[in-house]
């Protein structure tokens, strides 16, 4: 049986005297019978000013940077964005995923 838990992590960033937490969940190739990965992530942050902002993250190889699925509608900052695909490459340099 495949576990879809593996490779979710949470995160809590703080910009000043805002807290967010957000949790990252790979995207899952469910066709095979192994726990297969692309390289998007679904993110689900808790947003102090904005609510529950959920949204897909890219990697883009070619502009060496995370970026925001372009389906997506939420707006978020750049910064913010940028945090969020460092804690990912973070937390596959540190083999955990």
């Amino acid at each position: 049986m495949i576990s879809y838990a593996e490779g979710i992590f949470t995160r809590e960033y703080l910009d000043g005297d805002r807290k967010l937490y957000a949790t990252f969940h790979p995207e899952v190739i469910i066709e095979t019978k192994e726990y297969d990965v692309t390289n998007r992530w679904l993110i689900v942050l808790l947003h102090p000013d904005l609510g529950l902002q959920t949204f897909f993250l890219l990697r883009n190889n070619l502009m060496n940077r995370w970026e925001m699925d372009q389906n997506d509608k939420n707006k978020l900052e750049d910064e913010l964005l940028q945090w969020c695909g460092e804690q990912i490459d973070t937390e596959k340099k540190s083999g955990s995923l």
